[in-house]
């Protein structure tokens, strides 16, 4: 008589669902801040954007090395959580880095421009 032993079947592990939750709401935020018509509303979703974009990466990079430790389940949900959410999190810190750029480089050019604006 043959025995069947049940085989563990692997949990999935809860910070690869957070990483993927925040990359998720990063691009959600990100592209709400860019798209929504109202005024000034990148100067809220940007910084939310960036800090979610900075939290994925790090659940997901967490989630990861507990994946590889314990044997668990989930390693597609923290990769697609790293990837969205370090593509956001790239995307704020190069338009963060043009800025000030811009400012420092040529400041002349950015005071008519801020003049003749009008919302």
């Amino acid at each position: 008589m043959e025995i069947n032993e049940a085989t563990p079947i692997s949990s999935t592990n809860k910070h690869s669902i957070i990483s993927l939750v925040l990359g998720i709401l990063t691009i959600v935020t990100f592209c709400g801040g860019v798209i929504i018509p109202i005024p000034f509303t990148s100067f809220i979703c940007a910084p939310v954007s960036f800090l979610m974009g900075l939290l994925a990466l790090i659940y997901g990079t967490i989630s990861l090395n507990r994946i590889r430790k314990h044997h668990e389940a989930g390693s597609p949900m923290a990769w697609i959580g790293i990837l969205s959410g370090g593509f956001i999190f790239l995307c704020i810190l190069c338009m963060l880095i043009a800025v000030i750029a811009l400012f420092k480089f040529a400041p002349g050019s950015v005071l008519p421009f801020l003049q003749n604006y009008q919302i």
